[in-house]
């Protein structure tokens, strides 16, 4: 697992803001300290240097200001990629 980064604060429409440490792909499953997860990565936003990720909690059970301050996760995994041939 790799660092994601510590949650700043969260949005009106309950987005966690983290401040970056790495910067994932968005659609990356993000976790906490727990291992359990909290949800995935739903924008890269602010500059280049030092951006922000929003994160779309998809856990029904985790408030989202509960995690204000803690630091989130994400597999970090490379994904096999390559051309996509069209038919």
């Amino acid at each position: 697992m790799r660092v994601l980064g510590r949650v700043r604060t969260y949005t009106k429409n309950k987005n966690l803001v983290v401040e970056a440490s790495e910067k994932p792909r968005v659609g990356e499953k993000v976790y906490d300290s727990k291992m359990s997860l909290v949800g995935y990565v739903y924008d890269i936003i602010g500059p280049v240097n030092s951006p922000f990720i929003l994160v779309k909690v998809s856990n029904e059970n985790i408030k989202p200001e509960a995690l204000i301050g803690k630091i989130l996760y994400w597999r970090g995994e490379r994904r096999r990629g390559g051309k996509r041939r069209r038919r």
